[in-house]
């Protein structure tokens, strides 16, 4: 009778461990979501055309991974640096100096590369590169326009 409530106990250890383990692996290799990257798009646009301040807005964006955040901030920084008067001269995110005020659709999805491209609602011919991440099991945009994309 030990014997057997031995065992039994020895089974149950090991089999939660496992389920444990698959459930685990499970959250971690979840499914790409470009959705994504076009809602942080489109509440970028939102931010622009309500004509508030980009840089809080990346600073408080959950959405985006924090090594984007930390480029886009030295970038900008450095930008302003080298010209006092203009700074970068085009908005790095949208990789432009006008965006489509109506906003994104998606274009296309790479779920190999995590790349998702955007065109503009009214303006197809606006194309914005975006390339998401998985961080702890959630999808980050990681790059955008031209920060942290490939070349």
């Amino acid at each position: 009778m030990k014997k057997l409530m031995t065992l039994l106990i020895i089974a149950t250890l090991f089999s939660c461990e496992t389920s444990d383990k698959t459930t685990e692996n499970s959250q971690n290799k979840t499914e790409m979501d470009p959705q994504v990257a076009l809602d942080v798009m489109n509440d970028y646009v939102a931010n622009a055309n309500a004509g508030k301040d980009a840089e809080k807005w990346v600073k408080n964006q959950q959405l985006l991974t924090d090594d984007f955040k930390k480029d886009y901030r030295k970038m900008m920084e450095d930008a302003w640096k080298d010209d006092p008067e203009m700074g970068l001269g085009f908005d790095p995110i949208f990789n432009a100096q006008d965006y489509p005020e109506k906003g994104f659709e998606i274009k296309s999805v790479d779920s190999e590369t995590g790349l998702v491209t955007l065109q503009g609602v009214y303006w197809p011919e606006f194309i914005v590169a975006t390339k998401l991440s998985q961080v702890n099991g959630v999808w980050l945009v990681d790059g955008a326009g031209v920060i942290r994309m490939p070349k």
